[in-house]
């Protein structure tokens, strides 16, 4: 591909080899890097074209040199006009850059024309709009404006006057609110080569929590400092997340820069990097406490910028159900300070304390961010039409108030089920059995001297037969209606319930059906600690089931012969396994895995 100028036009134009016997040799090469760039084209059709104009400085001193560069993303231009460079003159030609990646099978390609430009005479001036035809559409970058300013003749001692180079520590502020990050920049100025920069130890962050960010832009820029031009770049950052109120001190920071010196070797490609101790100096930030006639109730103590996402899994149930609150929090602020909101359904509902599913932080944007996402758990006391808005409140350091996000209501149906509970939720979340009290009368009366064979003597001898008997169709009488705990039956139940289906498995395994025997084994397991453990079928996963039992003082050897037996269906049903040996392996174990958990449950 080449590409020619004329008329400040720029032009691309697509010329094909005229060697038949080299484009044989290299055809499966050639294939292979054409399907390469086809799919990556697919995906660059796919993304967002854009076209900016960006440069090193926005001020300068005149006479000296600068860079604009126009850059093209995910896309193809045939034609491309710069604007006029008024006040400036043009050094050399421009020079291009062309680029391509595939991430995650997403591709982003770029295309860049860099023009080198001297600064004339003192103004400001506007740099207007270049122009490009991108995919058959006229595309135009966002004019700005550049600074050019008299270089000044400054007094010997002058600050900046006569310094080679120099390193300054830049926070995003100095004024903070406890847990709002600060972007701390140690960054350096020089007007000579700089090869290296050695840093010791970190200072200490006292009052602080440190993290390196390691992803932002190491782009050397231009800036005007009393009158000298400096390239400037920016070669650590750290965020610092304040955990107290008071004024806080950053201790100076000691590194090594290495310049480059002509070397005395009298050689003409090699230079010498002689080493300069430095002293970065020390920061001074203030963190202001809340008044405590300021803070909102509902405060979360999340400190920066927050976006906030909720949802329900169901939005039909019955009282028999429970219904999961899943609410996502991500922010740049400290992610560890944040309180869990508080869950407020009102009286028609009871709300467990939320359980963390996530709780990661990642880099975007050359900040920190956090992500964690919580689950509620709520019971529906009675039957009718709800609306549900889970909120979030936190200090925004942008606007500087307090600002609670929310979202649009989420209406949820309940219906009344089939159970009439007789458990509710204690203050620590506890289940609290309420037993009927059971009352027994009895009364004895002596009748005489002949006791033995008495009407009385058989009265008593068949009365523990009745009142064993009216106690069984009693109880069987409350199970009807419904006033006996139904989770505790179904605990004490839990055991039988999954002999019986394990019954049914080894009929399977007896007919050489390996999908109904470890499908029903798969039950067997998954029903026995829902019944027993209490686990609801949101709350059915493998790691949730090994913390329940491990809670419960099983041991660790049952728990993953436990865990291995569940492991062992998921994989036999998702690759077929028929061998009959290992179905009755599984059987044996599964069944012994309960009889000892049990044991030890008891």
């Amino acid at each position: 591909m080449n590409i020619f100028f004329r008329n400040n036009t720029l032009t691309l134009q697509k010329i094909n080899s005229t060697s038949v016997s080299k484009f044989r040799k290299t055809k499966p090469k050639i294939l292979f890097t054409f399907f390469c760039f086809f799919f990556a084209f697919f995906n660059l059709a796919q993304s967002q074209i854009t076209f900016t104009a960006q440069a090193d400085t926005r001020r300068i001193v005149e006479n000296q040199y600068f860079s604009i560069t126009f850059k093209m993303t995910n896309g193809t231009w045939t034609e491309f006009t710069p604007p006029t460079w008024r006040g400036f003159n043009q050094v050399g030609n421009p020079s291009q850059r062309q680029s391509s990646t595939i991430i995650n099978g997403k591709g982003t390609s770029s295309f860049s024309v860099v023009y080198n430009l001297k600064a004339n005479k003192s103004g400001k001036y506007k740099i207007g709009s270049a122009t490009a035809k991108i995919n058959g559409k006229i595309l135009k970058t966002k004019p700005f404006s550049i600074e050019v300013v008299k270089k000044k003749n400054l007094p010997p001692g002058t600050a900046a006057a006569g310094e080679e180079f120099f390193v300054r520590v830049e926070p995003s502020t100095t004024i903070a609110r406890i847990g709002q990050q600060i972007t701390v920049d140690y960054k350096l100025y020089t007007k000579v080569n700089i090869e290296s920069y050695d840093m010791g130890a970190d200072p200490n962050y006292n009052g602080f929590f440190a993290q390196d960010i390691r992803r932002f832009s190491y782009r050397t820029m231009q800036e005007e400092i009393n009158g000298e031009m400096y390239a400037t770049k920016v070669f650590k950052r750290v965020a610092l997340f304040p955990q107290q109120a008071g004024l806080l001190t950053i201790e100076p920071m000691n590194i090594r820069l290495g310049k480059s010196e002509p070397s005395q070797r009298r050689s003409f490609f090699f230079n010498e990097v002689k080493y300069f101790p430095y002293q970065v100096d020390s920061l001074d930030i203030s963190v202001i406490p809340f008044p405590s006639d300021s803070i909102p109730p509902n405060f979360s103590g999340a400190v920066g910028t927050y976006i906030m996402k909720a949802s329900v899994n169901n939005r039909k149930l019955t009282t028999d159900d429970a219904m999961v609150i899943t609410m996502s929090i991500e922010g740049n602020g400290d992610l560890k300070r944040i309180i869990s909101p508080t869950m407020d359904l009102g009286e028609n509902f009871e709300v467990y304390d939320p359980r963390i599913l996530e709780e990661t932080t990642f880099e975007k944007g050359g900040e920190i961010y956090g992500r964690k996402i919580l689950e509620y758990q709520a019971l529906p006391l009675e039957p009718g039409n709800f609306s549900v808005q889970p909120r979030f409140t936190y200090y925004d350091t942008d606007s500087l108030d307090f600002i609670t996000l929310g979202v649009n209501p989420l209406d949820v149906n309940v219906k009344k089920g089939r159970r009439k509970r007789t458990t509710h939720i204690t203050d620590n979340g506890a289940i609290k059995l309420e037993l009927l009290p059971i009352k027994t009368q009895t009364s004895f009366s002596k009748r005489g001297e002949f006791f033995f064979g008495s009407p009385l003597f058989w009265i008593l001898i068949l009365l523990p037969f009745l009142f064993l008997g009216g106690a069984l169709i009693y109880r069987q009488k409350l199970i009807r209606e419904e006033s006996i705990d139904f989770e505790l039956l179904k605990m004490q139940r839990a055991r039988k319930v999954a002999v019986q289906k394990l019954s049914q498995a080894e009929q399977f395994m007896n007919n050489k059906n390996s999908k109904g025997f470890y499908d029903e084994v798969s039950r067997a397991y998954f029903g026995y600690v829902c019944d027993k453990l209490k686990i609801t079928v949101a709350e059915l996963s493998k790691a949730n089931i090994h913390d329940k039992l491990q809670s419960l003082d099983v041991s660790q050897q049952h728990i993953d012969s436990f865990i291995k037996i569940i492991k062992t269906c998921e994989m036999a049903l998702f690759a077929g396994m028929d061998n009959s040996s290992a179905m009755q392996e599984t059987y044996i174990s599964a069944k012994g895995v309960i009889v000892k958990i049990e044991e030890e449950l008891n």
